[in-house]
């Protein structure tokens, strides 16, 4: 039985799943942002949604226990995007927020690594429904 309410009518619904940093300012504290990344995934079904929102709320509570000097990087919210000419399937919507410049360009491409492609194909996740975006934050004009 699903856990996530998909009725969506003919309309395309987005639902906040998970609460990351851009939602709760707490979590960031006084870190600066240097750079995002944008992360959809698209599922085929009910069943491979539900197994990534888990893996995401398991990820989030192991970086929350991560002591604060060891936090290079944060979630940002979480959505699952339900479509209505997919059937059954939908796509889970993520990002990270950096923090650290060297970390962000040793890890930003983490996803394509053997770990999180056993970790995908786990979920059900096919390599190309796979898209990330990277943003650098710039500082304002003067």
């Amino acid at each position: 039985m699903s856990v996530l309410p998909f009725e969506t009518g003919g309309t395309l619904v987005r639902y906040r799943v998970l609460t990351g940093e851009n939602d709760d300012p707490g979590r960031r504290g006084n870190k600066r942002l240097v750079a995002r990344s944008e992360c959809a995934l698209r599922c085929p079904d009910v069943a491979s949604i539900e197994r990534t929102v888990e893996a995401l709320r398991s990820s989030d509570q192991q970086l929350k226990a991560r002591p604060e000097g060891e936090k290079f990087y944060d979630w940002i919210s979480t959505y699952v995007e339900i479509d209505p000419a997919v059937p059954d399937g939908g796509s889970v919507l993520f990002g990270v927020a950096w923090y650290d410049e060297a970390y962000f360009a040793q890890k930003s491409q983490a996803f394509t690594n053997g770990m999180h492609q056993h970790m995908f194909k786990a979920l059900g996740i096919a390599p190309d429904a796979i898209e990330v975006t990277h943003w650098r934050e710039a500082a304002p004009a003067a």
